[in-house]
């Protein structure tokens, strides 16, 4: 797919002004943005952000439904005000949005509450339906289609590039017999990570999309990598790549389990896309310059790994077995009772069986 350079900044700055009808007192070019160009918008009386699609044949259209979709049930993520079909910079499609109040939750300290309330939020998107698995197709510019993924079965998106990204981690220190666990993993869980119809999901779940200001919740941003998978597939990428130091994965899981019950089943299926991420992942940036997001994901999936095998190897006790309890509230993190590790299933009095009821 062809792809533009970023336009310059005086053209950006004209457009802008030009669709919002206001002057624009300063503008920043966004280095954080991967999927997209990014320019902050000083106005007059606000910030605003101008988005930019690379890709010369894709548009915004689709994101622009998605974010209509989540603000009108209750999610908080950044309003449109901006977007035309017809307008283009550079023939590149263009958004303008809204700023979410405050910082990311990169460097937060207490973030449980936070959390909490982002898990809640994380639920809710999983309820936007999607025909197909993997990205959300923007090669359209109508923003009320039904939202159409690339993939048409999760067997396509889970194993089109396994091969390739099983070398890439055996040239970086996996034996063969942990390529061949692996491999193994992926297959025999396959059938845990499709028992839910494709849904909405971010695709990039993680501290730095997460909002807060003055401790509270503001809300969720970029949805530049949105796909369509299983609900739980977010729930999998933020465990792969919470902060060792200020870990949040548990409380992120307590608020989405607040609206949509996880099982034990779940919570397996949330380690296997954690692993699986992690493969794909390291494929996609293993070559790359060296450096410690490499290392991070060459640690995380060997931990996956061995977990996940001590899960599935579990499985058929863990069917007997009524899931973990999570609970919420401001200690949630130490309240919930940890996932097992040491591939036995949880007994508490929190219903009858571990299998996943329909989301």
């Amino acid at each position: 797919m062809l792809t533009n350079d970023a336009p310059a900044a005086d053209l950006v700055k004209q457009i802008a002004e030009e669709s919002l009808n206001t002057a624009v007192t300063r503008l920043e070019r966004e280095q954080s943005g991967r999927s997209t160009y990014v320019y902050r918008l000083l106005l007059e009386d606000r910030t605003v952000y101008l988005r930019i699609l690379p890709e010369i044949d894709n548009s915004f259209g689709a994101e622009v439904q998605v974010h209509a979709l989540l603000r009108d049930m209750g999610v908080s993520v950044p309003k449109v005000i901006y977007y035309s079909p017809s307008r283009r910079i550079s023939s590149m499609s263009f958004m303008i949005i809204e700023e979410i109040p405050g910082t990311n939750m990169i460097h937060a300290g207490s973030k449980d509450d936070i959390l909490l309330q982002a898990g809640k939020q994380l639920a809710a998107i999983s309820r936007v339906k999607v025909n197909g698995y993997g990205w959300i197709r923007r090669d359209r510019e109508d923003t009320a289609a039904p939202l159409q993924a690339e993939k048409s079965s999760l067997h396509e998106f889970l194993f089109e590039f396994l091969d390739g990204d099983l070398a890439s981690l055996a040239e970086n220190g996996f034996g063969p017999s942990e390529l061949v666990r692996i491999r193994s993993i992926v297959s025999s869980g396959a059938h845990l990570m499709g028992r839910y119809a494709p849904a909405l999901v971010h695709g990039d779940f993680d501290d730095s999309h997460i909002y807060s200001h003055n401790g509270a919740f503001t809300g969720i941003i970029d949805f530049g990598e949105m796909q369509g998978n299983s609900p739980l597939y977010d729930l999998g990428h933020y465990k792969l790549h919470e902060n060792p130091y200020h870990p949040g994965f548990r409380c992120l899981a307590a608020g989405y389990n607040e609206v949509r019950e996880l099982s034990y089943d779940d919570q397996t299926e949330i380690d296997l896309w954690a692993l699986w991420i992690g493969i794909r992942r390291f494929g996609m940036v293993g070559r790359r310059t060296w450096g410690g997001y490499q290392e991070h994901l060459l640690r995380k999936n060997k931990v996956a790994g061995d977990f996940a095998r001590r899960q599935m190897t579990a499985e058929g006790k863990a069917r007997a077995v009524p899931p973990t309890t999570i609970t919420g509230g401001t200690a949630c993190c130490l309240v919930r009772r940890p996932l097992p590790l040491d591939g036995r299933p949880p007994v508490n009095s929190h219903g009858a069986n571990g299998r996943a009821e329909p989301l």
